[in-house]
């Protein structure tokens, strides 16, 4: 597929999701060539975002912890693509879902690339016009529940999308929930080792 023809999908991914996720469901690619493909798409989106703390240093106050570091958020935002991967899965089959694994990286691996589409719109609107980069980073943000919603929906059969965006919430949830208490930690530490080293 050419770079033009996968932006066209991009765009229609929005009013038609179902109809994008059978077409890249139909094309029946193995696991390796899926998995490469989300490793790129998660390396870009790393450097993007170093890119972007270039362009716009964190706020003082995050110096130190998690969110002050490009390339930790670019991991645990990694990491958690991986992790979703095998939650579409599973938990889709456990609720009597038929999709395949395949399926499940495909999913996880468009919306990464139809949010980076918007990381880089975003990223170039910041430089002249900031609140409509806010705005398009909150649309941006609900669409992917959209695409999220429908692609997962049409992966294992379910007739209803509002059914699997309920069941995406409330995973979220819980998944935001342990994060928070994780980075937490993470930030309390940072603190800590900073204000030892300070000490020292």
């Amino acid at each position: 597929m050419e770079p033009g023809y996968l932006f066209g999908m991009a765009l229609q991914t929005i009013p038609e999701p179902r109809k994008i996720a059978r077409e890249l469901f139909a094309l029946g690619l193995d696991r390796g060539t899926l998995w490469q493909a989300l490793l790129l798409l998660l390396v870009i989106g790393a450097m993007l975002g170093v890119g972007s703390s270039v362009i716009f240093p964190p706020a003082p106050e995050l110096a130190g912890t998690v969110f002050g570091m490009p390339l930790m958020v670019s991991l645990a935002e990694g990491s958690i693509a991986v992790i979703s991967v095998f939650l579409i899965f599973w938990l889709g089959r456990a609720a009597g879902g038929t999709g395949r694994f395949e399926d499940a990286i495909v999913t996880v691996a468009w919306l990464n690339f139809v949010l980076l589409i918007v990381q880089i719109v975003v990223l170039v609107l910041s430089l002249f016009a900031p609140s409509l980069a806010a705005l398009l980073w909150l649309a941006g943000g609900f669409a992917g529940f959209w695409i999220l919603s429908h692609f997962i929906a049409e992966m294992h059969s379910f007739s209803s999308a509002m059914r699997v965006f309920l069941a995406i919430l409330l995973t979220s949830f819980v998944a935001v929930a342990v994060l928070s208490i994780v980075l937490a930690i993470a930030g309390v530490g940072a603190a800590i080792t900073s204000g030892e080293l300070g000490n020292v």
